[in-house]
C-alpha cells in the first residue's frame, strides 16, 4: 500500500506525531499550511475561535495528491474541542480524492473523538483508525505503544 500522512501543526506536536506515523508506515509526509498565522498569544485565541466556529482556512499548495494514495493518515491538533481550521478546508477540498482515511490527533486532555466525528462527516467516510493522544502521554513519551498499534493497524 502507499500511504500518505497529511497534518496541521501549530507548536510541533503534531508534526513530531507525524512524523513518527510517517517513518512507521513509509509514508509522504504532507505539511499542511495555514495562510493565517496562528503564532504569538493572540493567535492562540483567534485559533480557538476560528475552531469554535468551524471556519475554513487559506492553506498552501499541495505537494502530494491525496488519489494517488491508498490510505491519508490525517492529523490534527485539537482547538476547542474540534480540528484545527486547515484541516477543515483539506477535508472539503480532498473529500473526493481520498480513497481511505485515518485521523490522528494531538490534544490537551480530551476533545478527539468530538473531531473525529466532525472529520468523517466533511470527509464522508469513515476512518480505518484513529490515534488520539493528551499532552500527558506526548510529554511523558508513553504514547509510542499506541502510535505504533495505530500504524500496524493501517497495514492490515
Amino acid at each position: 500500500m502507499k500511504y500518505l500522512v497529511a497534518y496541521y501543526t501549530r507548536d510541533g506536536h503534531t508534526k513530531a506525531v507525524a512524523a513518527e506515523i510517517a517513518q512507521a508506515l513509509g509514508a509522504d509526509l504532507e505539511e499542511i499550511v495555514d495562510a493565517k498565522s496562528r503564532k504569538g498569544i493572540i493567535g492562540w485565541i483567534l485559533a480557538g475561535r476560528d475552531a469554535t466556529q468551524k471556519r475554513s482556512a487559506e492553506i498552501g499548495t499541495l505537494k502530494h495528491d491525496p488519489s494517488q494514495y491508498d490510505l491519508v493518515a490525517i492529523g490534527t491538533p485539537i482547538w476547542a474541542w474540534t480540528m484545527v481550521p486547515a484541516i477543515r478546508t483539506y477535508l472539503t477540498q480532498q473529500q473526493g480524492k481520498i480513497k481511505q482515511a485515518a485521523f490522528f490527533c494531538t490534544e490537551g486532555s480530551s476533545g478527539g473523538a468530538k473531531a473525529f466525528g466532525f472529520m468523517e462527516e466533511l470527509l464522508g467516510k469513515k476512518p480505518l483508525a484513529t490515534l488520539e493522544l493528551n499532552s500527558k502521554e506526548l510529554a511523558d513519551g508513553s504514547y509510542k505503544s499506541k502510535l505504533l498499534q495505530f500504524a500496524e493497524a493501517l497495514k492490515k
